[in-house]
């Protein structure tokens, strides 16, 4: 099931779920159409039926049969003539670092050029933490930040968190994922690499709107292998980045059973780091490839969709 949240009448947020194909989805209002069969058994919020696991998802299929059987036309939406809303409001966002095998080695390459770092080991899963309340939905407008010139992309994988669970093995991590969802960690790149050269980060990765997510979560019963899904980033049309998640240094069962150590809760998000062909990256002039107003950044991941972010 490819679910997400819509703005509904009022602004009241709306569970959508795409049919059809994924370059041509239609979405039915599951929300509109429970209320209008008096349907009670559907959660009232997206972050109800991720917490309600299993249960959840059987009512949302039961009311999408009822809709189907019933056919009104007003429960049927043009997934372009919606606003969409972010597909989970989390209480934690922690996105994996260098992640990907041939990104580690452009970073590793950059850093001994720079001689400022000792070296990027990988004992461990690194990252850092993106403000939730920084995530912005599909379709939204991100501004280039004043005094950022070097504003850049990176198309990443979500794992939604189904459940709470601390301490989880890698074993059973990939049972408390509720489903995966298109990310697109937005940086400073100025600002990351000053950071880092004091060995943190912080203000690099977290300035308004640097977290477009969505639109849609993709349950893990239709995911049975995250680490066979393909990532790819366009900018106007021009494929920038392109690989599959096999490339991941950590997969996703490692990354959660590293991270629950921390405590998880539903809706919380996992990304996966992200392939090469980063602007920093790009030879010999990284400039030419920063994202500018008036560019419109795709993020796409097989069987889920695009992402699509408007740089203003």
């Amino acid at each position: 099931m490819r679910i997400g949240r819509i703005s509904g009448a009022g602004g009241t947020p709306h569970i959508v779920v795409a049919a059809g194909s994924e370059d041509e989805p239609a979405l039915i209002d599951v929300t509109a159409s429970a209320q209008a069969l008096g349907d009670k058994a559907v959660p009232a919020t997206l972050a109800d039926v991720i917490r309600s696991g299993e249960r959840g998802l059987d009512a949302v299929r039961g009311v999408l049969d009822r809709a189907g059987n019933e056919g009104n036309p007003a429960w049927m939406l043009d997934p372009g003539n919606v606003t969409w809303l972010t597909p989970t409001e989390p209480a934690v966002c922690l996105c994996a670092g260098r992640n990907f095998g041939k990104h580690r080695d452009e970073s590793l390459a950059f850093w001994s050029k720079e001689k400022r770092a000792d070296g990027i080991h990988f004992n461990f899963p690194t990252g850092f933490m993106k403000s939730p309340h920084l995530l912005v939905p599909h379709e939204a407008e991100v501004a280039k930040p004043d005094q950022v010139e070097e504003f850049d992309y990176e198309v990443e994988i979500a794992a939604v968190i189904g459940k709470s669970v601390t301490g989880v093995s890698k074993d059973d991590a990939l049972d408390a994922v509720f489903g995966y969802t298109i990310f697109n960690d937005l940086s400073a790149r100025e600002l990351q690499r000053d950071e880092m050269r004091n060995q943190m980060i912080m203000l690099g990765k977290n300035l308004p709107g640097f977290g477009p997510v969505g639109p849609l979560i993709v349950t893990a019963d239709e995911v049975p292998d995250p680490q066979a899904l393909t990532v790819a980033l366009r900018v106007n049309g021009e494929t920038r980045q392109s690989d599959p998640a096999s490339d991941m240094i950590f997969d996703f069962a490692s990354l959660v059973s590293f991270w629950s150590r921390m405590g998880l809760a539903a809706g919380d998000l996992i990304t996966s780091g992200t392939p090469e062909g980063v602007a920093l990256h790009h030879k010999p002039d990284p400039f030419a490839w920063y994202l500018k107003p008036g560019d419109v950044v795709e993020a796409w991941v097989s069987g889920i969709g695009t992402l699509r972010t408007r740089i203003v």
